[in-house]
């Protein structure tokens, strides 16, 4: 009895001592809030004073980063529409203080105990809230995307003069014409000839705004409006009707041609936020040019004009498909000429076609192979009449183009780039990254495992099936539909490969009897897809023949959170590519997907990594990068045996844990590509000196060190693992106050001829604020050949960058931040830096830039001398130079393509010493206010 009374007296003190404390720390704070009103507000005050502060800097930075045409990232929209939500509730709050405390003060009201209980309460609340916001500001990587690339240029001119051009340019300048239309079959031509009215009003005063914007087959107003607000800087809107209102007020004061490309429906412009009614309202010009396939849609959409394309005339067609052979293979035999006439006249003188079958036929010089493509031409015809659909005869006669790759692995490649959604710009190096994954490309035996790809991409831009952009590729939709027609076995089967935006991927989500037939998914959600949540449960037990799994640009819509929770219903799955969908953990049950080979979960905000993913034993390709990985467990990687490509780039991995996930890397004898950030003492170049074994294709140096040099050792530079290889070399300095030398890299003469970083595209220099950038006997022409992406960021010791003259392949140049740039690019003698033994003169000329930001240059006068010529220049954007004099132009110079960017002010206040360049270069100027 005594040790029962013991023991429940133990227990019970055990269970107080545990509880009480607990119980009393929310009873005691209760208590204290309405004694502690006047320091929550304050301290609430102070942080919302902090919020803004970050606010202001975010917007900053989206600002710089919106002028090299790059769009704010959803990430950073929420963010600063949860800030402004935030900082209202805080106003509601000090307005209920401020009310409180007026009446305690007039006597109106004694202390009310209750009341400011809920105002201290609500205020500690904030606060937390407040804090979180602030902190979230702080970890923005990256606050803005790239922007799609340019519009897409359409089929080549075969003449100065379009069919159809000056008739669409009188409707135009008609005002009883408010709504046009351009229709005709797919591949005739309508988009090039929309491209050409862009381009002219572009160049004209006709217009405040010309706006070009693609609607394309999936088309809905949430799509329509996210592609205006991405190619022209509109306010985001938190709905579509608040998002109609933005778009609606930019444009009601304005005169503005609206061009809208490939409808497929009727559209409610209205709702997107075009101002009604058009035509000429209080001396506004308001017009809409629609493209489309059929007449039905004109009517659909008012038209009160329309005009419909045909091929061309026999002469410009016979011209193109000339063109498209090439005279080699025409003037071969004395038939081929008379062949190529009939086969223009099978092709009904289509531009696409013509394009795509005269590259096909190019190099055929037997006259047989000529009368076999031109009876399948004929034949393909005469079947399609009888059996289907009149817009589908050009799929047909496409085909040949198809049917002439010369290789399974090319026709399958070329399949594969329809798993992007229609008129997708589809960056390079991912859609070599993704043939690696279906395994159509072998890198294993490459020294640059991306080589073969672009050489295959080079192979399908020459066949006409893909269109070039910058650095990116994308599909004709003609092209693009007749690929996913193939890959459904020319339309006989369904569903076996889904491709879905926006608003399609809600209803592919439903049709979950369908999973069964799917081989490949791609669904890509876009912003405002996520007014109304996608689904809300999705589990596809019967998808067991789907081995291809995409989804991007997800943003806790409902599409991603089903899938990772439920992966274990996903184990045929052989790609699996969840980039860009603001994930925190890895897909649970990862271990289960066995025949896993490429897994991408890049740009999420991953931290950690489970020990499992070592069982993924067939992995070939992990791409990680952009997230916030600090650490590897042990022993995952060197289990990996059979991983070719590993993308760690933008992770933060400490410099201890790095130590040793380098030696497990070292151990992977299939390796090929390496993509690396590395946190070290400038000094201290052993993790340097461990990757020149390593093929690495992005490298990434962060000195977060004290230190007075910073220097690549030679060593790392002359490796020929290295030079074929590194693609993207970032080099940062966090430590602002540091002394540097003035040399970056520095060689010798006698290392001269090993130093060429022949495949280094991208370079970015951050934050070294004493840096000077020279190089000593060394030609950056020569190290640098193949250099197109150059960023210089906080460099305030930099004086100038003259050195990049010497740049053939450089495309685009961004400096900001630089205190003491005076001119930017100087004259110096070019033999004084030559090569030794080369004595050809160099030409201070940039014959490949198309893109220049400056920003944030206070000392900024001169950008260049005028003689410098920029004859590829498309745009110039300037911003935050206010010491700025003149633009580096004459009259006789200025760029074909040229765009020019910058603030009004800037721009009334420059020097102009010839007025023609001044009248030549207003049109081409947009202007906004400081």
């Amino acid at each position: 009895m005594v040790s029962l009374i013991s023991f429940l007296s133990n227990t019970a003190t055990s269970v107080i001592t545990a509880v009480v404390p607990s119980c009393i720390e929310p009873i005691s704070r209760n208590i204290t809030y309405p004694f502690k009103v006047s320091d929550n507000v304050q301290a609430l005050e102070v942080a919302t004073n902090r919020l803004d502060s970050k606010q202001l800097d975010v917007k900053n930075r989206v600002h710089m980063e919106e002028l090299q045409g790059l769009t704010q990232t959803n990430q950073v929209e929420q963010w600063f529409t949860q800030v402004e939500v935030v900082k209202e509730e805080v106003d509601e709050i000090k307005k209920r203080y401020d009310i409180e405390r007026s009446r305690c003060l007039i006597g109106s009201r004694s202390f009310n105990c209750w009341s400011n209980y809920r105002i201290s309460k609500d205020a500690a609340i904030k606060l937390m809230e407040v804090e979180e916001l602030c902190n979230r500001g702080n970890k923005f990587e990256e606050v803005a995307t790239r922007l799609p690339q340019a519009l897409p240029v359409g089929l080549e001119a075969v003449s100065t003069e379009v069919v159809g051009l000056q008739e669409i340019l009188r409707y135009i300048d008609n005002d009883q014409y408010n709504v046009i239309g351009i229709w005709g079959m797919g591949g005739v031509g309508k988009t090039h000839l929309l491209r050409l009215v862009h381009d002219h009003y572009k160049r004209s005063s006709a217009f405040d705004s010309v706006i070009f914007v693609t609607a394309s087959k999936e088309c809905s107003i949430e799509k329509l409006q996210e592609e205006l607000c991405k190619k022209y800087s509109f306010g985001r809107g938190t709905d579509v009707e608040s998002q109609a209102t933005i778009i609606s007020n930019y444009l009601s004061n304005r005169n503005f041609l609206i061009l809208l490309d490939d409808v497929w429906e009727q559209i409610d412009l209205q709702r997107v936020g075009i101002p009604f009614p058009l035509g000429l309202v209080n001396q506004f010009r308001r017009k809409v040019i629609i493209t489309t396939r059929s007449l039905v849609v004109c009517g659909q959409m008012d038209v009160q004009k329309s005009h419909k394309v045909v091929g061309l005339d026999d002469e410009k067609a016979l011209c193109l498909f000339y063109k498209m052979v090439g005279d080699e293979t025409i003037n071969s035999h004395p038939l081929i000429k008379s062949l190529a006439i009939e086969a223009v006249k099978e092709l009904d003188c289509l531009p696409l076609a013509l394009k795509t079958i005269g590259r096909s036929m190019h190099g055929k010089k037997n006259p047989i192979e000529w009368y076999h493509a031109i009876d399948l031409i004929r034949k393909s015809r005469l079947h399609e009449i009888e059996t289907c659909r009149e817009e589908n005869k050009i799929y047909y006669i496409l085909k040949l183009s198809y049917d002439s790759l010369k290789t399974r692995e090319l026709k399958d490649c070329f399949l594969a780039c329809s798993l992007w959604p229609e008129d997708w710009n589809i960056p390079k190096t991912e859609l070599i990254e993704c043939w690696m994954g279906l395994g159509l490309l072998d890198a294993s035996d490459a020294e640059n495992p991306y080589n073969p790809g672009h050489i295959l991409i080079e192979n399908l831009l020459s066949a006409c099936l893909l269109e070039q952009g910058e650095d990116s590729v994308k599909m004709h939709d003609v092209i693009r539909d007749m690929a996913l027609w193939l890959a459904h076995d020319s339309g006989k089967t369904r569903d076996k490969w889904i491709v879905r935006q926006g608003v399609g991927v809600n209803q592919v989500l439903h049709q979950q009897n369908s999973w069964c037939h799917v081989e490949r998914a791609a669904l890509f959600t876009t912003l405002f897809t996520g007014f109304q949540h996608l689904v809300d449960e999705f589990i596809p037990c019967d998808a067991n023949k789907l081995h291809f799994l995409m989804v991007r640009n997800d943003d806790r819509f409902g599409v991603v959170e089903p899938i990772v929770k439920n992966m274990g219903f996903f184990c045929t799955l052989a790609f699996l590519d969840l980039s860009d969908c603001r994930l925190e953990s890895f897909p649970q049950d990862i271990s289960k997907l066995v025949n896993l080979r490429h897994l991408n979960l890049s740009k999420n905000q991953i931290s950690f990594v489970p020990e499992d993913l070592k069982h993924v034993s067939n992995l070939r390709n992990l791409f990680l990068a952009d997230n916030r990985i600090a650490s590897f467990p042990r022993g995952v990687i060197s289990e990996l045996k059979e991983l070719l490509i590993i993308d760690l780039f933008k992770n933060k991995i400490r410099v201890n844990n790095l130590t040793w996930l380098i030696k497990e890397i070292i151990c992977l004898r299939k390796i090929r590509s390496v993509n690396v950030t590395i946190l070290q003492h400038a000094t201290q170049f052993w993790s340097i000196l461990e990757l020149s074994y390593f093929p690495i294709r992005s490298l990434e140096l962060d000195y977060v060190n004290e230190t007075d040099v910073i220097l690549l050792p030679s060593s790392f530079i002359e490796n020929s693992i290295i030079q074929n290889n590194l693609y993207q070399l970032v080099l940062r300095q966090h430590n602002r106050n540091v002394v540097l030398p003035n040399n970056i890299i520095e060689m010798k003469d006698s290392q001269m001829s090993y130093c060429q970083l022949k495949y280094l595209e991208i370079l970015i220099i951050d934050g070294m604020e004493m840096v000077e950038i020279s190089w000593q006997n060394l030609a950056p022409k020569d190290l640098f050949s193949r250099l197109s992406t150059l960023q210089i960021w906080n460099c305030g010791k930099l004086k100038n960058i003259s050195w990049v003259l010497y740049l053939p392949s450089l495309q685009s140049v961004i400096v900001g931040s630089c205190q003491n740039i005076i001119q930017l690019i100087e004259h110096f003698d070019s033999a004084a830096i030559a090569t030794p033994g080369i004595t050809e003169m160099l030409t201070p000329t940039f014959p490949s830039l198309k893109f220049l930001l400056l920003f944030a240059l206070p000392k900024l006068q001169i950008i260049c001398d005028q003689s410098i010529t920029f004859p590829s220049l498309e745009q110039i954007n300037i911003s935050h130079c206010p010491m700025l004099q003149e633009l580096p132009f004459q009259s006789n110079t200025v760029p074909s393509n040229l765009s020019i960017v910058m603030v009004k002010e800037l721009w009334e206040n420059l020097e102009w010493e010839d007025n023609d360049l001044k009248e030549a270069l207003q049109p081409l100027t947009r202007l906004f206010p400081a």
